[in-house]
């Protein structure tokens, strides 16, 4: 009896041995099988886009791994419309950048998906593509990718795992497609974050505004200014010497109305760097002189006079 109960134990952990290590070949595979997600029969052929930037505009830098093209672009749009990228599938990355606000809000702060305020207001995306100095109000983010990736799993925005984000889309009926269509994916299973925030950064990178009022009267010379805008121009770049200088083009000069830098506007009264309620820069440097710093945001707006190149 004693040897038919070890046999009988040895075999019992064998067994499960062998259960487990199934178990843990099937959790490893990131690719279950699928009858439908093979996607090698759309065709792959995608169209570079050349952007429309103004003589005196910088250049516009575009990673190598990152190519604008005619399909990216799209995806990426609809990327940046689509609420599936919320918790609850109700906000997008338009609901806080709206194009008739000058891709802003225009609010103080703005209400994430589950009706928290933030603790900033949503910055404008307009000529974003030309922020080579950080994104963010604080700059924690390198590029427009990396900035894309953080909204959706920010508590006080969207609220998402990107995990279900791409199960969404690899779920959906056209995104396996699209995703195809910029990428040249091979599997519904090869759709990633990484790739989402590619194609939004793609799109982001066309919102060139260039076609305001300010750019009619100052830049191009199409018409002529009122009274009061040429006097608002002559305080904002202090070009009369006669009229006292309103310091604002030290911080938001350029053709970009700003210089994309961080500065400390002195609105805050505190008695010292430290006691900033909102270190700002500070807080990503580490450098208590950065403390109360902020980064410049555009002036450009597009509005009823104005347009997006895209």
């Amino acid at each position: 009896m004693h040897f038919l109960c070890s046999r009988a134990i040895a075999l019992s952990v064998s067994v499960g041995l062998a259960v487990l290590l199934l178990g843990s070949c099937e959790r490893d595979d990131p690719k279950p099988d699928c009858m439908d997600c093979d996607l090698t029969g759309i065709p792959y052929s995608p169209t570079p886009h050349s952007v429309l930037i103004p003589a005196d505009f910088p250049q516009l830098e575009i990673p190598a791994d990152n190519p604008l093209t005619v399909e990216g672009i799209a995806l990426g749009r609809r990327l940046f419309y689509d609420p599936r990228l919320s918790a609850d599938s109700t906000m997008s990355c338009a609901s806080c950048h709206l194009p008739e606000f000058g891709f802003t809000d225009g609010k103080a702060f703005s209400l994430g998906v589950d009706g928290l305020l933030g603790k900033r207001s949503s910055m404008s995306l307009a000529n974003i593509g030309f922020a080579y100095h950080g994104l963010f109000w604080d700059g924690r983010a390198a590029t427009l990718e990396d900035q894309a990736l953080m909204p959706v799993e920010d508590p006080l925005e969207l609220h998402e795992d990107w995990a279900n984000v791409v199960d969404k889309l690899i779920r959906s009926a056209e995104y396996p497609t699209w995703f195809r269509q910029a990428f040249g994916i091979k599997d519904k299973r090869d759709i990633t974050k990484e790739l989402a925030v590619k194609a939004i950064a793609q799109f982001e990178r066309t919102l060139i505004s260039a076609n305001s009022r300010y750019d009619a009267l100052f830049i191009r010379f199409e018409d002529f200014p009122t009274e009061e805008e040429q006097l608002g121009y002559d305080l904002f770049f202090d070009f009369e010497p006669s009229v006292p200088d309103a310091e604002c083009g030290h911080c938001h000069g350029s053709v970009l109305l700003t210089t994309n830098n961080y500065f400390n506007n002195a609105i805050d009264s505190v008695g010292n760097l430290n006691e900033f309620a909102d270190p700002g820069r500070g807080k990503v440097t580490g450098n208590y002189l950065d403390n109360g710093r902020f980064r410049a945001p555009t002036f450009a707006q597009r509005g009823a006079d104005s347009s997006v190149y895209a």
